[in-house]
């Protein structure tokens, strides 16, 4: 294992798990932040009022994340 360590085969596993989790994090804060960014369009596009889409698509986004939160990874 030293050797697969100094050819630059391995990884720091804390280092691994710190960018996983800072990669998992952008992509949450990206899906929370697009109900504000898409809503008045998609509103418009529909011919509903802005607020309204904007609550659902919130919700909708807020109870995806949660139900992808409960999952848990299998490695086998």
């Amino acid at each position: 294992m030293r050797l697969a360590r100094l050819k630059g085969e391995l990884v720091d596993r804390s280092q691994a798990i710190a960018h996983v989790f800072k990669l998992a994090r952008a992509e949450r804060d990206a899906w929370l932040n697009w109900p504000a960014r898409v809503s008045a369009q998609m509103a418009a596009t529909l011919g509903v009022d802005p607020h309204t889409m904007h609550v659902a698509l919130e919700s909708a986004v807020r109870e995806h994340l949660q139900e992808l939160g409960e999952l848990r990874p299998r490695v086998d």
